[in-house]
């Protein structure tokens, strides 16, 4: 997964505009429940600069296991024995469980049971019998990936 720079300067651009909007209130203004409002804009501002910070801190990582994944591991290929559906959906992509046999150049041949959200589109590649490509660990052969 890459970041997205359009979304941070969205949440940059919600950030200034409330830090302005505390400045240019009353001091005298108050909220609903009678706190003051420029002190609501600039605690607001600093939720979403936290929350930005949070997605940035968790795409880092996640791009960090990534890259680590496509040096460290090893190309394998691995044949689909059985492709079931796990009923989980993730932003309207199914996670499938695949029963595999992987034929990997540093571990002896082997079963593995994977679970993976894969693409629609991916689907008609992923049938019974045929032959994919997957990134294996070199230290289990459990732990893999279908590419």
């Amino acid at each position: 997964m890459r970041f997205n720079w359009n979304v941070l300067g969205i949440f940059a651009f919600v950030v200034v505009g409330f830090i302005v909007a505390g400045f240019l209130v009353s001091p005298k203004a108050e909220t609903d429940d009678g706190h003051p409002l420029n002190i609501f804009f600039w605690g607001m501002a600093g939720i979403f600069l936290l929350s930005n910070l949070v997605i940035l801190t968790w795409v880092q990582l996640s791009n960090r296991r990534r890259d680590r994944i496509d040096v460290t591991w090893i190309d394998a290929q691995a044949e689909i024995l059985e492709v079931s559906e796990t009923g989980t959906y993730i932003n309207n992509q199914p996670r499938l469980r695949f029963r595999l046999s992987v034929n990997s150049p540093v571990h002896p041949y082997c079963e593995v049971v994977h679970k993976q959200v894969m693409p629609l589109t991916a689907l008609a590649q992923l049938q019974v019998g045929n032959t994919i490509t997957v990134k294996v660990n070199p230290d289990d052969p459990g732990d893999l990936m279908i590419l």
